[in-house]
């Protein structure tokens, strides 16, 4: 019995792929880089055929080093960068680059959704925010500025998906968890909503039918199969936008499971029988890959950006050397107050004209101070984030992965602001989104009963358990202050800026 699954995870710099077994270990894995296009201000591309490319050089070199391993592939998935939009022609041709996740050219397109549909209603529908990143504000910018590529469009695919349409020669499928956080589908019924695109004039047809990630849609082609030195006929699933694929690759498959995510950008999820309408809209809300459960999260702009960026001004280049310099400064950093907001910020503010703030400087602080605000603002960011999430009910344990769980110091800071245990896992942070994708795949044909059993492998490590909750509150309270009162004055710089 074939055994071995193969992943591939379109990250926004570079393709992975990778072989698993089915006990959920990694045989092995490859992943080459790729440039993104920035041709004008608030224009962020890529060009498929550079993933495509990638996959191609990759999966060779798998097949080559481990050809035991890729005779007994069972099945096929792909995990891929979300809210993006990549018109296809019925070839299945890319007719643009690739308008990636941080595109937000679209901005008069967004405002034509405000006042037409209105972003209250496509939160209640989508269960996701609306800004001028949405895939549907993408695609009716291309209607509106690019009419013949609009045209000649047979479907609008997300990354994943336009792999998955190489794979199979399908260019009819995407999945639950892309679409909803495209803005595209109804996040209780799991179905496109007919008369927002009936509103905005946008074409029905030209949208991919929506499947559960773990569904198979089709078999790898003879065509794509010789390209990539397999052998034709392998199952591929629908696949799955990668918050969804990191969310099961961390184990967050169970109702109650959090877990969070520690790296450049930083977010913390909740598995959830419901998604999460949030009046104030504070929350995004994916599906996961069985269309079972959601994921409910909040994410944060700058976590590890904030740290790499006052390393880089204080030329400070070790880790290391920062864990020890921020242990020498007492909680609460001698009231010195960090706001992360370097690049705007997401939840729950979601404010993109939003900036950092050090408050409360003073002679006492020296560089250890700025180095000990900065984890601590970071932390304080999550807790704003987790304390939405705890309206709903109490979270007293949450995972963590990312490269900031390296840092003993900052996980720590991080349990007692937020009063929580933390727990370390087994899994590296860069792997979770293809274990999570090969999970789904394993699901698919049958290897698992379902995506939990496909990650079964990971344990819980180190766990840190707050003790000192109460030396942070008095700096907590400053912080949730702060972006109040600033806010007139960061909107009127960044005007200006």
């Amino acid at each position: 019995m074939k055994d071995i699954i193969l992943a591939f995870d379109i990250g926004t710099s570079s393709v992975k792929s990778s072989l698993f077994r089915a006990d959920g270990h990694q045989v092995c894995s490859a992943s080459l880089s790729y440039k993104t296009l920035v041709p004008k201000t608030g224009y962020a591309e890529q060009n498929p055929e550079d993933w495509w490319d990638r996959i191609v050089k990759t999966t060779r070199l798998l097949a080559e080093q481990n050809p035991e391993a890729a005779r007994n592939i069972a099945a096929i998935g792909v995990c891929g960068h979300m809210l993006g939009c990549i018109p296809v022609d019925r070839s299945g041709k890319a007719l643009y680059n690739a308008m990636i996740h941080s595109d937000s050219r679209a901005s008069k397109q967004f405002e034509k959704v405000c006042s037409s549909v209105g972003a209250d209603r496509m939160y209640s529908l989508t269960g996701n925010i609306l800004d001028a990143r949405s895939s549907l504000c993408k695609i009716l910018w291309l209607k509106e500025e690019e009419p013949d590529v609009y045209m000649d469009t047979a479907k609008f695919l997300q990354s994943k998906d336009y792999i998955t349409a190489r794979l199979t020669g399908n260019i009819d499928t995407s999945d639950y968890s892309d679409a909803c956080h495209a803005e595209l589908m109804d996040i209780n019924k799991f179905v496109y909503d007919e008369s927002v695109f009936n509103e905005l004039g946008i074409d029905m047809s030209k949208l991919p039918e929506l499947h559960r990630s773990i569904d198979i849609v089709g078999t790898l082609s003879a065509e794509s199969a010789a390209e990539l030195g397999l052998t034709a006929g392998i199952p591929v699933i629908a696949g799955g936008g990668d918050g969804a694929c990191a969310a099961a690759g961390a184990a967050n498959t169970h109702p109650g499971d959090t877990y969070c995510c520690l790296g450049t950008t930083s977010w913390i999820a909740e598995c959830a029988e419901t998604p999460f309408i949030d009046d104030k809209k504070r929350i995004f809300n994916l599906t996961d890959l069985e269309g079972n459960n959601y994921s409910v999260l909040g994410a944060m702009q700058a976590a590890g950006a904030s740290l790499t960026w006052l390393m880089e001004l204080l030329s400070e280049n070790s880790v290391k050397n920062l864990d020890a310099l921020a242990a020498t400064v007492p909680a609460g950093s001698n009231g010195l107050v960090y706001l992360p907001y370097l690049d705007g910020e997401r939840s729950p503010i979601f404010d993109p004209h939003s900036r950092g703030v050090f408050f409360g400087l003073s002679n006492v602080h020296k560089k250890q101070h700025f180095m000990r605000a900065a984890l601590e603002g970071v932390a304080f960011a999550l807790r704003s984030i987790l304390d939405v999430l705890r309206e709903r009910h109490p979270i007293g344990k949450m995972r963590i992965i990312g490269g900031g769980s390296n840092s003993k110091i900052w996980k720590q800071i991080i349990a007692d602001v937020c009063n929580i245990s933390l727990a370390g896992l087994s899994v590296p942070a860069d792997d979770a989104g293809s274990l999570g994708i090969a999970a789904a795949a394993g699901t698919g044909v049958g290897l698992f009963k379902d995506v939990a059993e496909g990650v079964r492998c990971i344990t819980e490590t180190d766990v840190i358990a707050p003790i000192e909750p109460e030396k942070y509150s008095a700096n907590y309270e400053v912080f949730s202050a702060l972006y109040p009162v600033t806010k007139r004055l960061m909107h009127k710089l960044a005007d200006k800026n």
